[in-house]
């Protein structure tokens, strides 16, 4: 298919000047540099003005981690904003309101979605809440927030739960700029003919300057007119949904509310998205050409932004190439299929389109099973696109001309089948892995008040005695987490300034690929630490994790971790699923069991490992949380109060575990917390001053530069005399910078080569600093451990 006779890497073209070409090019680059294959673009110069507005979803943020992109130069460049989630307001009818938030509704239970036993719950007559609302992403964009706290990172972030609310134009030339930078040939001009060779591939674009670009392998990215697939190939557009088929749109003053969701309004003649940038809101009015006129739509415009200058009016092309793949040319986004614009699939169609290029990459002539199976992939996510917007439309119960040409249009036949299977049997059949998953129906069909005859049942004969305190839980958690977030505008001013315009003179900057492993990856750098790793991944339930190093005179231990599960996370029997995490950890069965039996009550659960002189260590921690920070807030005193039983053991080993407990002395200032210290410091002697030295020091740089309390743990073996210290720092606000004029001194202090102290400090050294323990240990001799980089996943 390729059909070169040149010894030479292939070439490849690609023709356009949109997102997509310019996605296409940074990520086939990448891709394809190993193989040394030249990537050409050819279109029009970038434009210098804005060009409208695009919303996307958590695949593009996606693309933006795993290309090693900086997020932040990204958002200037593209004067982008967060968005976390989708609100609709009038939209199934008027005078309603849903969220469609992006991330999941809780954790997986018995490897089913929360929907069900939410369902059930209200059914009984519990769960008041919207399902929606069991997503951290709505309450955060509820409350103003974006996805992160101002310091450090959250469980949001990591799973790239969001999108962003970005300037087309800028994201042009920002990855025009990343292309060029990396080697990509771009050609100015646009394609007039092409001359293809006997078998019918196309072998040279001549352009309209007059120029020629010759190739192996072609890309159509020219839009919806299809320059190469359909001018040259002759292969046809099949339509898609009439309506809508009309836009207005205009660029308007910032929301000063900066929130970070697209607002989805339903009116009369149609319906009107809101997007906010970091500089302006861009408003898109889509409508029926047969029931509304460009001026309705513009008073439409005018009506909800009080502005009418500079409205732009355009078409909406729905529809599709069902072999978008021809001899050697490849088309992509709206060269290949065009969907409505609301919720933002097009650039997720784009991505998934050259995720299934490169996996279908051809290396010769006889490559026709290579384009068949590209071509079915791509046809069944567009459907799957298709399908999920026509329900937003086909569910609504609005009698006005736009929702009833709407409505009236005929559900595809799979959809059709899929919610009549879902209203009889309360369960939603197909795949989670692509566009539209199985959560997102869910939170479709509950925000449309569309919900079963009766709960799944697998869901409703089972026994759930405990489901209101569970979903209780939940919530409670996913409040908790949004409650860590900041204001979105808190955000957007530190990455743009306080008054933001579109800018494209920043340069780009793109991580090394060579990185060292950090985050999930540095779960896995030995066999039994990926063991844990992937006993956690298995639960397919979202989950924090630090990594920690441990100095004493022995030496350095770097491949350190904890991993962070909410009792939620285990599902409504957390004991039989915590018995058996244990048992594949080796974990003898006496204290496994009674680990089993603590977490009923308690509140998380922590999985730990470690590789140190003596080999592999494995840690399970029970954790009560909620009674500890109820009596931090109530100021009550009394006697110490148990926060953690810990069990430490050799999974290669015989020897018992050992048990320690971690007490809260409810102590809260800073002097009371020094004075523990120096009572526990009595007994190690003089070998302990350094440990000491090093936790007054960082009290006073918590006082001094802290946003947040410091909360103090004293920490004792069951069956010893151990003592240690433990500063949770979190809440602080600082990062392992700040502290590493203590760090530094205190760890070559205990012996530590000052290169090794150097190299470990520099690789954590934008992380949040989290815990420093220290003591004594039960060897004599002393140590530190310093927590940092808490994340979720």
């Amino acid at each position: 298919m390729i059909g070169s006779s040149r010894a030479a890497s292939p070439r490849l073209v690609i023709a356009g000047g949109g997102p997509a070409a310019w996605i296409a090019a940074v990520y086939l680059r990448r891709i394809l540099r190993r193989a040394d294959w030249p990537v050409t673009v050819i279109g029009p110069p970038p434009p210098a003005a804005p060009t409208g507005a695009l919303a996307t979803r958590p695949g593009f943020t996606r693309f933006l981690r795993g290309f090693d992109i900086d997020e932040t130069i990204f958002m200037r460049r593209c004067s982008a904003g967060y968005r976390l989630a989708s609100r609709f307001e009038h939209w199934f009818e008027a005078g309603q309101r849903h969220w469609h938030p992006f991330g999941a509704c809780g954790p997986r239970v018995n490897g089913r979605d929360l929907f069900h036993y939410w369902l059930r719950s209200r059914a009984e007559g519990g769960s008041a809440e919207a399902y929606a609302e069991y997503a951290p992403q709505t309450l955060a964009a509820a409350a103003g927030c974006g996805p992160r706290p101002e310091a450090g990172t959250s469980s949001i972030v990591e799973s790239s739960g969001y999108g962003y609310h970005l300037d087309r134009s800028s994201l042009i030339r920002f990855l025009r700029d990343i292309a060029l930078s990396e080697g990509v040939r771009a050609v100015p001009g646009r394609v007039r003919d092409a001359a293809r060779d006997q078998a019918g591939n196309l072998r040279v674009l001549r352009l309209d300057s007059g120029a020629a670009v010759e190739g192996d392998l072609f890309i159509d990215a020219t839009g919806t007119t299809g320059q190469l697939i359909e001018q040259v190939l002759a292969e046809p557009w099949f339509p898609g949904a009439p309506v809508p088929d009309r836009f207005a749109s205009l660029s308007a003053e910032l929301d000063p509310a900066m929130p970070a969701y697209t607002t989805y309004t339903g009116l009369p003649e149609g319906w009107i998205a809101s997007l906010p940038l970091a500089g302006r809101t861009e408003w898109f009015l889509a409508y029926d050409s047969a029931s509304a006129t460009p001026d309705a739509a513009e008073a439409g415009l005018r009506a909800a932004t009080g502005s009418s200058d500079g409205i732009v009016h355009g078409q909406i092309r729905s529809g599709q190439r069902r072999q978008p793949w021809q001899h050697n040319v490849v088309a992509l986004g709206a060269a290949a299929g065009a969907v409505d614009p609301l919720h933002g699939f097009g650039l997720d169609l784009v991505l998934a389109a050259l995720g299934a290029f490169v996996d279908y990459l051809p290396r010769s002539v006889d490559s026709e099973a290579l384009a068949r199976a590209y071509c079915t992939r791509m046809n069944r996510l567009h459907d799957e696109a298709s399908e999920a917007l026509a329900a937003h439309y086909g569910l609504g119960r609005r009698t006005e001309p736009f929702w009833a040409a709407a409505r009236a249009t005929p559900l595809p036949q799979r959809l059709a089948e899929r919610l009549d299977l879902y209203e009889l049997s309360g369960h939603i059949e197909g795949r989670d892995e692509g566009l539209f998953g199985e959560s997102e129906h869910y939170l479709l069909l509950a925000g449309a008040g569309f919900l079963p005859r009766r709960p799944f049942a697998p869901v409703d004969m089972a026994d759930v005695r405990e489901l209101p305190r569970f979903l209780g839980d939940i919530r409670a958690r996913s409040a908790q987490v949004a409650g860590t977030m900041a204001r979105h505008d808190r955000l957007l001013e530190a990455i743009h300034g306080r008054r933001v315009q579109p800018t494209g003179s920043q340069n780009v900057r793109v991580a090394s690929a060579e990185v060292p492993a950090t985050g999930p990856a540095n779960l896995r750098r030995t066999p039994d630490g990926a063991r844990l790793a992937d006993l956690v991944a298995g639960l397919n339930q979202p989950f924090g994790y630090e990594r920690s190093v441990k100095a004493s005179p022995a030496g350095l231990q770097i491949d350190r971790f904890l991993v962070s599960l909410h009792r939620t996370s285990l599902g409504l029997e957390p004991g039989r699923v915590l018995d058996r995490l244990a048992a594949k950890l080796a974990m003898p069965e006496p204290e496994r069991r009674e680990a089993a039996t603590l977490i009923d009550g308690a509140d998380l659960l922590h999985l730990g490992h470690e590789d140190g002189p003596s080999g592999a260590l494995y840690k399970l921690y029970v954790e009560w949380s909620a009674r500890t920070d109820a009596a931090w807030r109530a100021g009550e005193g009394g006697e110490p109060l148990l926060v953690h039983r810990a069990y430490k053991w050799n999974p290669h080993g015989s020897a018992p575990p050992v048990v320690t407990l971690y007490h809260w002395p409810r102590v809260r200032e800073p002097d009371q917390i020094a004075a523990r210290m120096t009572s526990m410091a009595a007994g190690w002697g003089d070998v302990g001053a350094g440990v000491l030295a090093a936790g007054y020091a960082m009290l006073r740089l918590a006082q001094e530069q802290g946003t947040g309390a410091i909360h103090f743990l004293e920490a004792c073996e069951e069956r010893g005399p151990r003592l240690s210290y433990d500063l949770n720092l979190y809440a602080c606000g600082l990062t392992v910078a700040t502290a590493e004029p203590i760090l530094g001194p205190a760890l070559k202090g205990m012996g530590i080569p000052a290169t090794a102290v150097t190299a470990t400090l520099a690789e954590r050294r934008t992380e949040s600093l989290g815990h420093l323990a220290g003591g004594v240990g039960r060897d004599g001799q002393p140590f530190l451990t310093v927590y940092s980089g808490m994340a979720g996943a």
